[in-house]
């Protein structure tokens, strides 16, 4: 089945795929979930997001994206994840795609986003989108790579 988008339906049900997706997930990636520590927005999405978007292949969660709102004009891009197996495909770029839109529709100016270097193919998607390298924006110590893209033009 292809993949595809569907708005993230706040039920129960669909919480635990969340979760189950991002233990999965985020180790690919060399984090690890703390569900009720620094991760602890996924078990309040509607709060923490101006937008979340959830991939899924059939029944499975495979890719999450979400916009997070910084100040009145600018937003910040948050977990882009997708799992290894669909990486290389395109889903990737349209999960970025999906955010950017929202983002411009929205009416921001601005979308940030942090990362780390050794994330060499999140850098370079971010880069083939036109997003680049700025300032740092936020106190995230994990992160080394802070990227800007401005939605106005």
């Amino acid at each position: 089945m292809k993949a595809q988008f569907v708005p993230l339906v706040y039920d129960e049900s669909c919480e635990e795929k969340l979760i189950g997706f991002l233990k999965e997930c985020l180790p690919q990636s060399g984090r690890a979930l703390d569900i009720n520590g620094r991760h602890s927005f996924y078990k309040d999405i509607e709060n923490s997001f101006e937008a979340f978007r959830v991939m899924y292949d059939g029944d499975d969660i495979i890719g999450t994206v979400g916009v997070r709102r910084l100040n009145a004009n600018d937003c910040e891009l948050k977990s882009l994840y997708l799992l290894e197996k669909y990486h290389g495909r395109g889903h990737g770029k349209a999960l970025l795609s999906d955010a950017v839109s929202y983002a411009k529709t929205a009416g921001f100016e601005k979308i940030y986003l942090d990362t780390f270097s050794t994330s060499t193919k999140a850098v370079g998607l971010y880069r083939s989108c036109g997003f680049r390298e700025c300032e740092r924006y936020n106190d995230n110590e994990m992160s080394d790579v802070f990227m800007c893209l401005d939605l106005t033009m």
